[in-house]
């Protein structure tokens, strides 16, 4: 009997272990099933390189001082999520999925640190998802160039330290397109269809500016189908699925500013707006093709301005991958303009129509909307700037070395466009490091604040989120009047009479924001009021000074003095 109770007891320690072993092959299946060849190889090799990165920049960034967008979308988060009693500094055109996400992290005690994770998972994601992409609409060849492109972009590593929005909208936006291609293009379900509304909504709820993506899928699929697909309920279920994930952001986007098509039309693009009123309009249609230009320095961090062409190593990499994209271009789209008359027949010709119009789209959508160049905003188009650069790699390569194989030829390429990358890796680092502790006196003042004042104090400071987020406390700038993005402008008679409405405590001049001009007359004029209680310098001159309002019974020492800021 012991004999077989201990058979019993070895079967049953043996069958656990074979359910153990089956879960861990089940794992490693859902984890690894994709790698299958070389290629794939290669890319998880690139992926968790893009990882270690992207987590180096982490370590890096994690205390460095926020700016205004990003203190914006962070003061946002921690005040819902730890329900601060402070005003509001958020701006109801933008979307809330962000300080939302944010929000859901302070509240579980990840706070900045949970948040800024978030942004180096969402940046390999970005790596990761676009090579899947690239994959189905081309092959895997390209998607390995397209995503080690990626993994090194200036700009991506660059904002990877910074919780903005462009990373997580960007890696949900191409994930929508990846689900869109899926379904529309190789017909593999109509659950990518479903899935592309949802994942583009939540682009749109992290950034609204994705709209501008919206034209692109709807030329795409008439070119495709003509308006045939306007009869597909898939279509349909698509666009209820998008609209109700959309929903509470346009009932807010309602109850703030009215209709959202007509306000986005007017405030966006000046529509209904005289030249009076809107000098934006006129503006950006001067403007209208201000990114182009800007492509050298997008793809290589250089400009690739001035006289010495070729006078670095850096430099010399940076025109060479530059060339190789403009190669690529003539050579990738020599097709969609040569064939244009086949557009409505020829699937190739369409999909290199496709990725025209989402490279052409934002470029002039921006250039109209905006007053100076914004690379983080071009970041959807980056899949396809690489791939166009690894298209001219090829075509040279092809024609260059005939005498190798694919494999030698390909292993060649690759080492000559990972050269290529390397200014992008190495500015993108020193502008990291240069630009880590700039700011660095409004985050130690508003910390300063935190600690010499009560929860409910008032702060004046025209750097306010960042005031706002260090402080945890109320913050109105000088010249407008509510809460700060309010944009009902203020003159210093009306901010004299906030000051007597809501008393506030503390008052901050800075060199880091405009000020208006009366603000900085207004120590001088009223020293009856104010005491200076902190001073901070560059270089022996003051950058940022605190005063506290007088009736304040302060136990911190005064310094009888006024700083004229540098």
């Amino acid at each position: 009997m012991e004999e077989e109770s201990g058979e019993i007891i070895e079967k049953k320690e043996d069958n656990s272990e074979s359910i153990i072993e089956d879960r861990r092959g089940k794992l490693r299946f859902k984890l690894f099933g994709w790698v299958e060849d070389n290629y794939d190889k290669v890319f998880l090799a690139v992926l968790i390189f893009a990882f270690i990165l992207r987590l180096l920049i982490f370590f890096k960034t994690l205390n460095q001082p926020l700016w205004w967008d990003a203190a914006t979308y962070m003061t946002t988060a921690k005040k819902w999520g730890l329900g601060l009693d402070i005003n509001t500094v958020w701006y109801f055109r933008r979307a809330f999925l962000w300080p939302l996400i944010g929000a859901i992290l302070f509240k579980f005690g990840f706070g900045e640190t949970g948040v800024r994770f978030a942004e180096v998972l969402f940046s390999t994601g970005i790596v990761f998802v676009s090579y899947f992409l690239i994959k189905d609409m081309f092959n895997k060849k390209y998607a390995l160039f397209a995503s080690l492109g990626l993994a090194l972009s200036w700009v991506i590593l660059f904002f990877t330290g910074r919780p903005l929005t462009s990373i997580p909208a960007t890696f949900f936006l191409l994930t929508s397109l990846l689900f869109f291609w899926k379904g529309y293009e190789l017909k593999q379900g109509n659950k990518f269809i479903y899935l592309f509304g949802l994942f583009y909504a939540l682009s749109i709820l992290v950034r609204m500016q994705y709209l501008m993506f919206a034209p692109v899928f709807l030329i795409f699929l008439f070119v495709k189908e003509k308006l045939n697909f306007l009869k597909s309920k898939h279509f349909w279920i698509a666009i209820g699925i998008f609209f109700l994930v959309l929903l509470p952001h346009l009932i807010i986007y309602t109850i703030h500013y009215g209709n959202p098509i007509t306000d986005i039309a007017s405030h966006y693009f000046g529509v209904g707006v005289s030249p009076a009123e809107g000098t934006q309009k006129v503006q950006s249609i001067s403007k209208i093709f201000m990114y182009f230009p800007d492509l050298p320095y997008i793809l290589t961090g250089d400009n690739l301005k001035g006289v010495s062409y070729f006078g670095s190593l850096s430099r010399t990499l940076s025109w060479g991958l530059f060339l190789f994209f403009l190669i690529g271009v003539l050579s990738f789209f020599l097709e969609l303009f040569l064939g244009f008359d086949k557009i409505f027949q020829n699937r190739n010709i369409q999909k290199k129509l496709f990725i025209f119009l989402w490279i052409i789209a934002p470029f002039l959508f921006l250039g109209y909307m905006m007053r100076i160049v914004e690379q983080r905003y071009v970041m959807p188009t980056f899949p396809f700037l690489f791939l166009i650069v690894s298209w001219g790699l090829f075509s040279i390569g092809n024609l260059t070395f005939k005498k190798l194989n694919k494999n030698n030829l390909g292993i060649l390429i690759f080492i000559i466009f990972l050269l290529l990358l390397i200014p992008n890796y190495t500015f993108g680092n020193s502008l990291i490091d240069s630009k880590k502790i700039s700011y660095k006196e409004v985050m130690d003042s508003g910390i300063w604040i935190k600690e010499n004042s009560n929860p409910t104090d008032i702060v004046v400071s025209q750097s306010f989120p960042q005031t706002s987020y260090y402080s945890e406390r109320s913050v109105y700038n000088f010249d407008e009047e509510g809460d700060p993005e309010s944009k009902i402008t203020r003159d210093e008679e009306g901010f004299n009479s906030f000051v007597e409405r809501e008393k506030p405590r503390y008052l901050i001049l800075s060199a880091f924001e405009k000020h208006p001009e009366w603000a900085y007359r207004y120590p001088e004029k009223n020293m009856d009021k104010l005491i200076t209680v902190k001073v901070y310098e560059q270089e022996g001159k003051p950058l940022l000074v605190i005063y506290e309002f007088k009736p304040w019974e302060s136990k911190i020492s005064s310094i009888n003095e006024t700083f004229p800021l540098i």
